[in-house]
């Protein structure tokens, strides 16, 4: 069974039953959701989601909640050791957003690693490292985190499977971390998607496909 879906709007007055509504409404049978604005911190409280409804819907359409990705919001950036509070900022709101996906009932939360604004990817790595140790140590939720591959553009760290490696490496919690495979992203690093089994090959060997839990296609 192939599970696909596309981004579905989570909006009042309906939020995530109306995601729900909007993906089967075309026949998908996954989803992937923000529990608020992307840019912003701006969040509903959890209670005014719908979230009992939804899965009422869902379990009439025989929708499973492991389907619906969350995607944290894109202002997190761990890997800003040049703004440490930036950093700290980045931390905090992703314990509130695992805790939010928990709530929802969600298993994954896909996160973009982070941007080492100028410090080096080295040093970006190792603040991605630890502020993902920071915020895992501390949270008792099982929402797994799926590190996405990235362009490369800019200063972004996670373009290379072998720096998803390094970050994976340094992870206390690792039954916690997996990844979600962006074909754009993995296109624009220099990955040859024209050959993609041998792409996969590749990303088996080094990050393991048992950990790759979504797409971006």
């Amino acid at each position: 069974m192939i599970y696909l879906g596309s981004h579905v709007s989570f909006k009042a007055p309906n939020y995530f039953k109306g995601a729900i509504e909007e993906a089967l409404s075309y026949g998908a049978n996954a989803c992937m959701i923000y529990t608020g604005p992307p840019s912003n911190t701006r969040r509903v409280d959890v209670s005014k989601l719908k979230i009992e409804e939804a899965k009422d819907y869902m379990a009439e359409h025989n929708f499973s909640i492991d389907r619906v990705i969350v995607h944290a919001p894109y202002i997190i950036n761990l890997a800003n050791a040049l703004k440490p509070e930036t950093a700290q900022f980045g931390q905090d709101f992703l314990k509130t957003e695992l805790e939010r996906v928990s709530q929802i009932g969600a298993k994954t939360l896909v996160l973009h690693p982070g941007s080492h604004v100028g410090a080096g990817m080295d040093v970006g790595i190792e603040w991605i490292i630890n502020g993902l140790n920071e915020v895992l140590d501390h949270d008792d939720t099982e929402v797994k985190i799926a590190l996405e591959t990235m362009a490369g553009k800019g200063n972004e760290c996670g373009f290379t499977f072998e720096q998803l490696a390094k970050i994976y490496a340094g992870i206390h919690k690792k039954s916690r971390i997996g990844y979600c495979m962006d074909t754009c992203h993995i296109w624009d690093a220099g990955y040859d998607i024209t050959h993609f089994d041998e792409v996969l090959d590749k990303f088996d060997s080094i990050l393991g496909l048992e950990n790759l839990l979504c797409m971006h296609i």
